[in-house]
């Protein structure tokens, strides 16, 4: 378990590295800010996911097979559409840049995948 944990901390400080790598970027005017917001609000929306899918994980961890695999899948079919319906809005309604918007989620999601997968692997171990 406490692998796990030690795995998890070094994908956040990962990610928040990248965060502020962004942030630092745009102070001294390298990226601009509608580069600053798109890449933070497509970061937020994969993060929320991300979450989301560790809750199902963890809620269905210790359970059967069969309600693993519902939780799982049923799970991600879930936050698929979370995501499809967050991606829509934030692209109607919000003034942001839509290929780094696109790329950025693209990005976070593939990553935040390969976590989980990871993730799994080593709790089902």
């Amino acid at each position: 378990m406490k692998h796990i944990n030690n795995f998890l901390l070094k994908m956040s400080l990962f990610i928040g590295f990248i965060f502020v790598s962004i942030l630092l970027l745009n102070q001294i005017s390298i990226i601009s800010f509608d580069f600053l917001k798109s890449f933070i609000i497509a970061g937020v929306i994969t993060y929320l996911n991300f979450v989301s899918g560790y809750l199902f994980i963890k809620f269905s961890n210790n359970k059967s097979d069969t309600i693993f695999l519902i939780m799982i899948l049923g799970g991600m079919l879930l936050r698929l559409f979370m995501m499809l319906l967050l991606v829509f809005i934030s692209l109607k309604f919000l003034d942001i840049k839509t290929g780094v918007f696109i790329f950025i989620i693209f990005f976070f999601y593939v990553f935040y995948l390969l976590v989980e997968i990871l993730y799994l692997y080593r709790e089902r171990r």
